[in-house]
């Protein structure tokens, strides 16, 4: 890839306001901003108040600050441009950026400079993008560690092991005579590293949903209060209300954050036997959206208590992570299933929400702290542990079915390039275009 060419981009979001960034990076940054500010000698990281001019028409009044290489966020010689935020008056001292020999920057392209540069791990990347990207404090959390090295520190710790017990077995291939390799001591290093990323992997799958969101369906009997209970905890209007069985007839769906905690809700088409063809569309969506959910809202009419009809969709949710939601309890007190298990509420009017959260809270604290200990955040990283998973159960069963050491090598060999590409030590460009292009420009 070539580094060398001087790029530059905008950097806050399109819009007007108080103040906006662009970004010049590369060999000519400097030459290019010292020419339009007519500054001649700087120091780095230091604030200078200058006219922006071009060709005798003074564009802006800005700050300016250079820095040097190696000591700037992509490596290289960078200028950062901190201008009124207005579009024109940006989007102007740009222009003239590019006309003096900058190119407009690619997606994520600043970012994927500082990875080329190794000032940044391909995981503290990836934390960069889902920092901007976070919906709730715990994603959010779990990201700012990620950029301060939590998981890429881990997994080297992992990668080195795994080293030391290649380096034992080639040394033992390579002088047989003169070293005697602990064969026993060389598995169970081995059997306590497949422990390890084996249980990572099983925690990184329930976990992964923090930054997407965990995934929450209400399902219910048709009239049962499932569009109110989701308009209550999404604090808008976003489903139909009325009192006629059957009006939700597609999934509608909306994004909340519970005490830190981001949630994904769906309302679905009233479960029930029924020959409308509309109906059963609705129908089969709602039963899809069961088999992802990683928690159910069971909805429940306290008026009529446990019906057929409810005990039809029970039997399609038995098996899944549910609460029973006892909701219409203004109105009656029929709560002839589910006892101490279940919670009460009145979504019309909001009563007992507050102890519904709690609940759903600690409904899915198996995924919450999944999440939090396994400090995988895509779906690349998980996709490459349970590959690492893989070759470390291979070399266990041969190591175990009596294959010589040469063999058990390949295994531990191939978990290790793996593990590069997880950590970007050993990556190509396809993989890097995609990671970068969901950056924005100026990232």
């Amino acid at each position: 890839m070539e580094l060398k060419d001087t790029i530059a981009a905008i950097s806050t979001p399109k819009g007007t306001g108080a103040i906006s960034i662009i970004r010049i990076d590369g060999e000519k940054s400097h030459k290019i901003a010292k020419k339009i500010t007519g500054l001649q000698d700087i120091e780095f990281k230091k604030v200078y108040h200058r006219f922006i001019k071009y060709k005798d028409e003074i564009l802006d009044d800005v700050n300016i600050v250079f820095y040097k290489k190696p000591n700037s966020y992509t490596g290289n010689d960078l200028v950062e441009i901190y201008c009124h935020g207005g579009i024109l008056v940006t989007r102007k001292i740009l222009d003239v950026i590019l006309n003096e020999g900058a190119r407009l920057a690619e997606r994520g392209e600043f970012t994927k400079r500082a990875f080329l540069n190794r000032k940044l791990s391909l995981i503290q990347a990836e934390a960069i993008y889902q920092i901007i990207e976070a919906k709730s404090e715990l994603s959010l959390k779990i990201s700012l560690e990620n950029l301060k090295g939590k998981l890429g520190k881990e997994i080297e710790e992992f990668r080195n092991k795994l080293l030391r017990i290649l380096a034992e077995i080639e040394v033992s291939i390579d002088y047989p005579d003169d070293i005697e390799s602990d064969i026993d001591l060389i598995l169970k290093e081995l059997k306590e590293i497949d422990k390890y990323i084996s249980e990572k992997v099983q925690k990184s799958k329930r976990g992964l949903h923090l930054n997407s969101g965990i995934i929450m369906t209400i399902v219910g009997k048709p009239n049962s209060g499932k569009s109110t209970l989701l308009n209550r905890l999404l604090y808008e209007d976003r489903a139909i209300v009325t009192d006629i069985p059957g009006t939700t007839r597609d999934v509608i769906k909306g994004e909340i954050d519970i005490k830190g905690v981001h949630f994904v809700i769906a309302d679905t088409a009233g479960i029930r036997k029924t020959e409308d063809v509309v109906e059963k569309i609705g129908i089969e969506r709602s039963l899809q959206e069961i088999r992802k959910s990683d928690l159910i809202l069971f909805v429940l009419d306290a008026s009529t208590g446990f019906t057929e009809e409810d005990l039809f969709i029970y039997e399609k949710i038995k098996n899944y992570n549910f609460i029973p939601v006892w909701n219409k309890c203004d109105l009656g007190n029929k709560f002839n299933k589910f006892g101490e298990e279940s919670v009460k509420i009145a979504a019309i009017s909001g009563e007992g929400l507050r102890d519904l959260e709690n609940v759903i809270l600690v409904k899915v604290k198996d995924i919450i702290e999944s999440g939090e200990s396994s400090h995988v955040t895509t779906q690349r990283q998980l996709e490459i542990l349970e590959r690492v998973n893989q070759f470390t159960k291979n070399a266990l069963k041969n190591f175990e079915i009596g294959y010589e050491l040469d063999i058990i090598s390949i295994d531990v060999r191939k978990a290790l390039e793996e593990l590069d590409m997880l950590l970007g030590k050993k990556f190509n460009e396809d993989l890097l275009d995609t990671i970068f292009s969901n950056f924005c420009v100026g990232k």
